[in-house]
């Protein structure tokens, strides 16, 4: 808070693009650009499902999925 009582209130939280902070009129100089900073942490890689990991179990599914179905209708043939 400002000690001179004919100054306003200073209010944390969103400025306008154009308002200047506190911080960053007293501690960057203008034109100063701000370095990169990497993460802590390399985040870990999404967990894929099993089908899409390993497709051959799809094939493999709908190749016996074929096969029980062919032996079903040809039952209600009468072979």
């Amino acid at each position: 808070m400002s000690i001179d009582p004919n100054q306003p209130p200073v209010v944390p939280g969103p400025r306008e693009p154009g308002q200047p902070t506190a911080t960053s009129a007293t501690t960057q100089p203008t034109g100063m650009q701000q370095q990169f900073v990497p993460p802590a942490y390399e985040p870990p890689p999404v967990e894929r499902p099993l089908l899409e990991k390993r497709p051959e179990i799809l094939i493999g599914l709908a190749a016996a999925g074929g096969f029980v179905a062919a032996q079903v209708l040809g039952r209600m043939r009468g072979r």
